[in-house]
């Protein structure tokens, strides 16, 4: 029969196991929610604005590569945000500029384009997902600048320049 001192001995053994593992449990979670979650929150947070910044970008770039070949020419890319985003030509500053909500924050991002937008045009809230931006210079001279989503379902967006 086993002694009562070496029971006792082993049952303090559990208990401060016990206490040891409540402390790794609630530290755990502690670390958890003030260190580890932020942290994804900021990295996504970037992943989503250099999303957008490749987007303007991609998109400033089409049209200048569409005046740059002249009337006839056209440009498609695909755009992937996947965040609620907002496209905007803006002829006042001659920039292609992106808005997206970030955390309840709105961020710009505005890449320069070297020919002359003639007017202002906007899509307002974009929802997340992959488009085709499909930029042209019509061969008609009757066609008018736009800019236009075709529709949600295929998710292309058309900018029709003008010279």
């Amino acid at each position: 029969m086993k002694s009562n001192k070496s029971y006792q001995r082993g049952q303090s053994v559990v208990e401060y196991l016990m206490i040891f593992s409540a402390a790794l449990v609630l530290l755990t979670s502690v670390t958890l929610t003030q260190m580890i979650l932020p942290s994804s929150e900021a990295a996504e947070k970037s992943l989503y604005l250099m999303q957008a910044d490749a987007a303007a970008d991609s998109i400033a770039g089409a049209i200048n590569t569409v005046y740059a070949n002249g009337q006839g020419s056209v440009r498609s890319l695909l755009v992937n945000v996947d965040c609620g985003w907002s496209l905007q030509l803006d002829n006042v500053k001659n920039v292609v500029r992106m808005m997206i909500w970030t955390s309840g924050v709105m961020e710009n991002l505005e890449k320069e384009v070297e020919y002359r937008i003639l007017y202002q045009h906007s899509l307002p809230k974009i929802a997340p997902g992959v488009y085709t931006v499909i930029v042209e210079w019509r061969n008609d001279k009757n066609s008018p600048e736009a800019m236009y989503l075709d529709s949600y379902d295929s998710k292309k967006i058309h900018l029709n320049l003008v010279g």
